[in-house]
């Protein structure tokens, strides 16, 4: 599916709703990084159909090393890969925080896609590399994802 390119100002109006609060969006508005002036969304069944390959097929073969090989690393990975297997720029490197079900967080990396839904909306979703889930702001095993910046 080949869909419609949108500019940098609307990926990141659609990265920026997905920020918590008025402060956390001004500090988002001077860290992120938009490397492109246009992207093209994914079709959700699309993106489904990489995560499915994604998780039974690329991340069995990648092994979780502290400092090595991280979230970050999980996260430039899935972009690279993702960008290369879909041949579209549909999805960037979220930075922020991750909470866990007792509140505690910590800092964190995954990653964000443009997503284009049925009814042609187009919206944005959060894509945990290490698991290969797509969610918006919480996962299937109630991990509260907290954006802070992105690099496009």
């Amino acid at each position: 599916m080949s869909g419609k390119k949108i500019s940098w100002l609307d990926v990141f109006e659609l990265s920026v709703k997905m920020v918590d609060s008025w402060l956390a969006k001004l500090l988002f508005n001077l860290k992120s990084w938009f490397r492109d002036e246009y992207y093209e969304p994914i079709g959700v069944d699309e993106l489904n159909a990489y995560l499915h390959v994604w998780r039974n097929n690329v991340l069995p073969e990648l092994a979780y090393t502290p400092e090595a090989f991280d979230c970050d690393d999980f996260g430039a990975y899935f972009k690279a890969w993702l960008t290369k297997v879909s041949g579209r720029n549909c999805v960037g490197e979220a930075i922020g925080e991750l909470e866990d079900k007792e509140g505690n967080r910590g800092g964190h990396e995954w990653n964000i896609v443009i997503v284009k839904l049925y009814d042609g909306s187009v919206t944005a979703l959060f894509v945990e590399p290490q698991i290969g889930e797509a969610f918006k702001k919480i996962t299937s095993d109630g991990f509260i994802y907290h954006l802070k910046w992105v690099l496009w």
